[in-house]
């Protein structure tokens, strides 16, 4: 899978400054509580995708910049680096969003639900999890590991939800 940054798993989202994609949502996300240099979210994009996604610096600091001038990133210089971190305009973005995000999770989980059935009718297997990185069998283990524990606790919190909602009714 060659995932580009411009059409990643998620549809856009439509805000009041244009059209948002994931990386820009994720950058606006990791600097939510500290500013941080460019190579630095770089860095930090690499390792949450690791094994799916490799950032690239000609793909990410034209979104970093984008995001400056759309308002949503404030910087400044320390020395001779730029430091970026939300703006109080990216800041109110974010807290209108992220419980968005859950329904296109929850869309993106239909999806694949569909799509592995699909596959199994075919006798078919996903593909490997990367075709532009491959890291080492471990590496990928560890992160189905970390896939499968993420999804049990957001599972473990959904049945919750489900469950305090029966009890309403």
């Amino acid at each position: 899978m060659n995932l580009r940054s411009d059409t990643m798993i998620a549809p856009s989202t439509n805000s009041k400054f244009g059209r948002m994609r994931p990386p820009q949502i994720l950058i606006l996300v990791i600097v939510r509580n500290e500013k941080k240099y460019g190579y630095e979210i770089l860095k930090e994009l690499r390792e949450i995708f690791e094994g799916v996604w490799e950032p690239k610096t000609g793909a990410v600091y034209p979104l970093i910049k984008k995001l400056q001038d759309n308002g949503l990133l404030v910087s400044e210089m320390r020395g001779d680096k730029e430091y970026y971190g939300l703006s109080e305009e990216g800041r109110e973005l974010l807290v209108e969003m992220l419980p968005k995000i859950g329904s296109m999770v929850f869309m993106a989980t239909k999806f694949m639900t569909v799509a592995t059935k699909a596959l199994d009718d075919f006798g078919l297997e996903m593909s490997k999890l990367n075709d532009t990185y491959d890291p080492a069998d471990e590496d990928k283990l560890t992160n189905l590991i970390n896939m499968r524990d993420h999804m049990e606790s957001e599972l473990a919190r959904i049945k919750d939800k489900i469950r305090r909602m029966e009890e309403v009714n």
